[in-house]
């Protein structure tokens, strides 16, 4: 035979190749279609998991920045407060006027 070469490798793979195109049994193909269906299977599954990763962590960030707002927000009352109680200077009144009467020492 001149461009035709038929051989048959392990396993029951035969394949004949005329000019670099291979034809391959029904069995070989349906297994190799089968391994590629469940590889494109746990790809799709790989694919919804990482999206609702992505989604979590999306609301993990906004909560976040709510969080960090709040807090800044927080912050500024009272580094209000405190430059306002410096302004105001050390009470004079005195603590026991604050007091429980019945604390009182005897």
């Amino acid at each position: 035979m001149d461009s035709t070469d038929i051989s048959i490798s392990n396993k029951g793979k035969a394949f004949i190749s005329t000019n670099d195109i291979e034809a391959y049994n029904k069995e070989i193909l349906n297994n190799e279609i089968r391994r590629l269906t469940i590889a494109n299977v746990q790809l799709i599954t790989n694919k919804i998991e990482t999206e609702k990763i992505k989604v979590n962590l999306k609301t993990d960030k906004i909560q976040l920045f709510d969080k960090k707002n709040s807090l800044v927000v927080k912050k500024e009352k009272l580094r209000t407060k405190i430059a306002t109680l410096n302004a105001i200077g050390p009470s004079n009144v005195p603590i026991r006027r604050y007091q429980d009467p019945f604390l009182k020492p005897i």
